[in-house]
């Protein structure tokens, strides 16, 4: 399966806070036990030359985490968890195994949510985080950033806070790239994160970016600021990095809405720099239209060294939800040396574009679950999306996946492959309201330099949610060999856990 180097937020591989006591920030650890630590996954004492985003265990081979931030291991309260296949030179199985547990009071909700990788304190080993829910006494409920290092075993059964915001303030859109050029991942949060300083209440801007490498108690070597709009009223929804100018330096993608609008969706691109991240403006269609959604990838499409930005428009119920929109779709706009190319334009695709299967409804969630790899070894990166709300026949919301790919033209419908719970070799039978496609994620978990398909389906089976993993070849992603597993396999409590909510591409 291909090199995740291009993925849905971080920068250099592949998509959306403050722990403290007192008035002083403070990063600490919380004991949060794993279950099946690592299962016959390879242990080394040197971390591979590869260095790759997701290899938690450092043996060159990426590993996928998968968030069931729903479970609830006393039946009551659903503080989540996180499980971790690890690859091999055979791919992913779930005999090589780890389930992070977190059964912390102080965290009490929601573990495994907005899943992402990367090494954070450079020993080369990469490290996942999540943000889980957390109530602040005398403050607010909110949401923290936490962390588990990786190393020669997998990854810490302790998890370190990196920061905390109360919940009108942020909702919990993080990435994680190296926005500043200095070769260390950078942690950018949509909030300024001073509520536990002497002056919580001061206009600090619109985000943080929290400059690696980081301490293993969760310490930046600094932290700055930045605006993303100066002008335009909004609330920040996620953030996505990749590098669209082609400098080596991850430039980034803020998905924003404003008030005051039916349909105020928009996205704005920053630069990354030594000087740090800088508005080039708002993202626009060939008619001049603004564009905006409810996800985003980053990746070279077209093989010409700038990273495309693809903006997923899922939600098809404004006022503006007619053709090209119906049904949702995607926006394809490419980068060049200053941003946004200037000789070529931006393109929408939705299931009335020619070659793409099936013809656009409204409720069908295209867009949704974005995720950006190579899945054929051509060098050009496919686009996975979901349609989650997509019929099949009389099953409403059954849900289906798309894998759009890459071309010299840019992205492409030719060769499009479509997949279904009712398409041949895919386990499992489509049902009512299952949404399959919910997530997806692109991984290169045998290390063929060809990424393999990985769909998450949270609401199947009433709530409790299914994981698929698909193998890629020469001729893309097959349904040949897919496997689907779900919490029981885990060890989890299976009732209500959103398995699959979240998965770490």
């Amino acid at each position: 399966m291909a090199s995740p180097s291009h993925r849905r937020t971080p920068f250099s591989r592949r998509g959306r806070l403050v722990l403290a006591t007192g008035l002083a920030v403070a990063a600490g650890a919380l004991a949060i036990p794993a279950v099946n630590a690592a299962t016959e996954a390879a242990t080394t004492t040197t971390p591979s030359t590869k260095r790759l985003h997701d290899d938690f265990n450092g043996d060159g081979y990426p590993d996928l985490a998968i968030g069931a931030p729903g479970t609830a291991p006393d039946g009551e309260t659903k503080v989540g968890a996180v499980s971790v296949l690890y690859g091999s030179s055979q791919g992913l199985s779930t005999s090589r195994k780890q389930v992070l547990n977190r059964a912390v009071p102080a965290y009490n909700s929601g573990h495994g949510t907005q899943l992402q990788s990367a090494d954070l304190d450079g020993d080369g080993y990469a490290d996942l985080l999540s943000t889980v829910g957390e109530y602040r006494e005398d403050i607010d409920q909110g949401y923290a950033l936490v962390v588990n290092w990786g190393g020669p075993k997998g990854l810490s059964a302790t998890a370190t806070a990196l920061t905390w915001a109360p919940q009108f303030e942020w909702q919990g859109g993080f990435t994680v790239a190296d926005v500043d050029g200095d070769k260390h991942p950078d942690v950018v949060t949509a909030s300024a994160d001073e509520w536990y300083s002497n002056t919580p209440d001061v206009d600090n801007g619109d985000g943080t970016v929290w400059h690696g490498p980081f301490t293993r108690a969760g310490q930046p070597v600094k932290k700055d600021y930045f605006r993303v709009v100066p002008e335009r009223s909004t609330h920040f929804h996620s953030l996505t990095a990749g590098d669209v100018t082609g400098d080596g330096v991850a430039d980034l993608v803020v998905r924003m809405g404003g008030n005051g609008s039916p349909d105020s969706r928009a996205a704005a691109l920053l630069a990354g720099g030594p000087g740090g991240l800088s508005p080039k403006g708002l993202l626009r269609d060939a008619q001049g239209g603004i564009i905006g959604g409810e996800d985003a990838a980053i990746g070279d499409l077209n093989k010409d060294g700038y990273g495309d930005i693809v903006v997923g428009r899922s939600n098809d119920m404004y006022d503006s939800a007619e053709p090209p929109f119906r049904g949702g779709g995607l926006a394809v706009v490419y980068g060049g040396p200053d941003g946004v190319s200037t000789t070529r334009k931006p393109v929408w695709i939705n299931q009335d574009t020619a070659g793409v299967p099936g013809s656009a409804e409204h409720g069908d969630g295209m867009g949704s679950g974005l995720s950006v790899g190579d899945t054929n070894g051509d060098g050009y990166l496919d686009v996975a999306t979901g349609l989650p709300g997509e019929d099949l026949g009389a099953l409403t919301d059954a849900g289906s996946v798309l894998v759009l790919r890459g071309s010299a033209n840019g992205l492409t419908a030719t060769g499009i492959k479509s997949f279904t719970q009712n398409t041949s070799g895919v386990p499992g039978t489509a049902e009512k309201l299952d949404r399959f496609g919910e997530q997806t994620a692109l991984v290169d978990a045998n290390g063929d330099k060809k990424d393999g398909l990985v769909v998450g389906a949270p609401a199947e089976n009433a709530g409790n949610g299914s994981v698929w993993v698909f193998s890629s070849a020469s001729g893309g992603v097959t349904a040949s060999g897919s496997f689907s597993f779900g919490p029981t396999t885990m060890g989890l409590r299976a009732a209500g856990a959103r398995f699959g909510a979240s998965v770490a591409d």
